[in-house]
């Protein structure tokens, strides 16, 4: 895990199943456009739902679920709340 101030940052690859969870930081670019478009930004509340083998992990927003794919998904930074 990552320490910024007082806040538990970590990677979306390091959460749990069941955690529920707040964005951070999202890659710049592509990746952060294609999330937008999926209504997750920064600030945004998600509930990290499956993990996958390969490292795929499945999160939540309401009814919305989506794989994330490993590499991408360590790129998102994310704080437990």
């Amino acid at each position: 895990m990552l320490r910024k101030g007082k806040d538990e940052l970590m990677r979306l690859t390091d959460a749990k199943p069941g955690y529920e969870l707040e964005i951070v930081e999202l890659p710049q670019g592509n990746i952060k456009t294609q999330f937008v478009r999926l209504g997750i930004t920064e600030g945004t509340r998600i509930k990290c739902a499956h993990k996958l083998p390969g490292g795929t992990v499945v999160i939540s927003k309401r009814t919305l679920e989506i794989a994330v794919g490993s590499d991408i998904a360590k790129k998102i930074f994310v704080k437990k709340i």
